[in-house]
């Protein structure tokens, strides 16, 4: 394709920032449940492989998902001279294999996000605009927040039913609760990326083959990929831009990490505009909500920057 020359908004009101985005005293928290893996194929299919021209195919590397929240102190364009601001995100990963045909070596595991929330519109906007993260905003509560009822939960707009005469909701989509114990960070026990690595891969991987674990190399970088596109003017049914972006995450300061004591679950509300349920747990949800057990869930601080990175397919 011809390159074309970006014109920025710098100086004007820019709310799209140039990568790569700079993230300062990140606390992350995550929890990894048992998914279908058919269920999340299909959606795989549906959202992500429907964009490739077959030369790139994406499969769902293990009957897993995980739920994350990052508070970040600060966040930033390593580029740009613009400022800071504090900002949160909320994310379902699922992981995937992701197999170039004809390349072999090629093969590679990454994480896709089909459902990520975030409460600052520029990094919303920086996020959709410059990657394609499908990214909302949202209202996101960490355990610190409220130490006598600790809980990470996700409050955004929902439509109970997909209908002309249904009005939007704003209420928690999903919440993360600890039953016996409260959520707390546990004593650090990994004191780099490569630790953080290990443990979690041991635990999530104990029934992978292990050719599938050697493709697992998340330290210092972390493969992610989501799907750009663009709808056309004059025919929304049609795209003027579609593609598959890659974009690593890079791990550039590790403070500590560990597993976090207690059980926890997870509480999704029942909607049709947000078929978390179908498309994570393969069944159907419950009249108002459905509980969910956590296997297990884990810590960390750390700094880290989104990498401009690259597009893996263009379609327009």
């Amino acid at each position: 394709m011809t390159s074309i020359p970006y014109i920025s908004w710098l100086g004007h009101g820019a709310i799209d920032i140039a990568p790569p985005g700079v993230f300062t005293d990140a606390k992350a928290s995550a929890f990894v449940i048992d998914a279908d893996k058919e269920a999340m194929q299909s959606l795989t299919d549906t959202l992500l492989n429907a964009a490739s021209d077959g030369s790139v195919t994406y499969e769902v590397a293990a009957h897993h998902a995980m739920f994350s929240f990052v508070d970040v102190a600060q966040s930033t364009s390593g580029t740009e001279n613009v400022g800071w601001l504090p900002g949160r995100e909320a994310a379902i990963w699922i992981p995937l294999i992701e197999r170039h045909k004809g390349h072999i070596l090629k093969t590679r595991v990454i994480l896709w996000a089909p459902y990520i929330f975030i409460n600052y519109a520029m990094g919303m906007v920086i996020g959709r605009e410059t990657w394609g993260w499908a990214k909302v905003l949202g209202d996101l509560e960490v355990a610190s927040d409220n130490p006598d009822n600790p809980q990470f939960c996700t409050t955004t707009t929902y439509f109970p039913t997909m209908a002309k005469d249904t009005q939007g909701v704003t209420a928690p989509l999903y919440r993360i609760t600890a039953g016996s114990s409260e959520p707390a960070e546990a004593a650090q026990t990994w004191h780099s990326g490569s630790d953080a690595k290990d443990a979690i891969m041991a635990r999530l991987l104990g029934g992978v083959v292990p050719d599938v674990k050697e493709l697992f190399d998340f330290a210092p970088h972390v493969p992610s990929v989501a799907l750009k596109q663009f709808r056309e003017p004059g025919d929304t049914n049609n795209a003027c831009y579609q593609a598959i972006v890659h974009t690593p995450i890079e791990v550039t300061g590790f403070h500590g990490g560990g597993f976090l004591k207690g059980d926890y679950s997870i509480e999704i509300t029942t909607c049709e505009s947000h078929q978390i349920v179908r498309d994570i747990l393969g069944k159907e949800p419950g009249a108002a909500s459905t509980t969910v057990p956590v296997k297990f869930a884990f810590w960390s601080h750390i700094d880290f920057q989104t990498l401009p990175g690259d597009n893996v397919i263009v379609r327009c």
